[in-house]
């Protein structure tokens, strides 16, 4: 059994939405090198930093918040599709690519994987999302979570359009995936935020494994 760490380290510096929203930031309340008897740190920053996942409440006024996720949705089969050589993953594109009938986890590996767009300090604006038609396509075949691989899941100019559109139909989107070493395929998914009251989003630790049961510790794999 394989396991893949599809997240994001999170690191200073590193790529954020427009080059606006805060990066987290891990400072130290106390060091053990400093005569503390322990080290003890806290972080803030943006709750849509790297791999995270967004909530119906980032554009639906009264969505669900992260700690009232149904975590059925972020747990379970999920299948890895490729759509490479598009601006904009459409509805037709989704029908080509052959998303298995009653997929519930969709997971797009695009050309911001090929050009490795996640690991750029610089926020590229025509990164490849998904279009209002696809969005309307994955609401319409039932899927219950959508994961892209740059930091949004529409595209540029149609951002609002899709988030409302998925996160209407309660939808959980992940973004910020690391695909690079993920071949297509199916595979089970686990994606957990921390249980924070009232969020919006939330960073998670994002990881496939090529099985169904529980991973083996001893399993290999990992961000490139």
């Amino acid at each position: 059994m394989t396991i893949y760490d599809i997240s994001l380290t999170v690191t200073p510096g590193m790529v954020t939405w427009e080059n606006a929203e805060p990066s987290l930031s891990l400072e130290w309340a106390s060091r053990i090198g400093a005569g503390s008897p322990a080290n003890v740190s806290h972080v803030s920053g943006g709750m849509h930093t790297g791999t995270h996942l967004d909530a119906p409440l980032h554009f639906v006024a009264d969505g669900r918040s992260v700690e009232a996720l149904d975590l059925g949705a972020l747990i379970g089969p999920a299948q890895v599709v490729e759509v490479f050589g598009r601006d904009q993953v459409t509805a037709a594109d989704l029908e080509r690519a052959g998303v298995d009938e009653g997929t519930e986890r969709v997971l797009l590996k695009t050309d911001n994987t090929r050009r490795d767009l996640l690991h750029d300090p610089q926020f590229h604006p025509d990164y490849v999302g998904v279009a209002p038609s696809a969005a309307q396509w994955l609401v319409a075949h039932g899927v219950r979570l959508i994961g892209v691989d740059y930091l949004s899941v529409g595209a540029y100019d149609a951002n609002v359009e899709t988030h409302r559109i998925l996160l209407g139909a309660g939808m959980v989107i992940l973004e910020g995936l690391v695909l690079s070493g993920v071949p297509a395929g199916t595979y089970t998914l686990a994606a957990l935020p921390p249980k924070v009251q009232g969020a919006e989003g939330s960073p998670c630790r994002a990881v496939l494994w090529d099985g169904p049961t529980a991973p083996n510790p001893g399993g290999e794999g990992g961000e490139a």
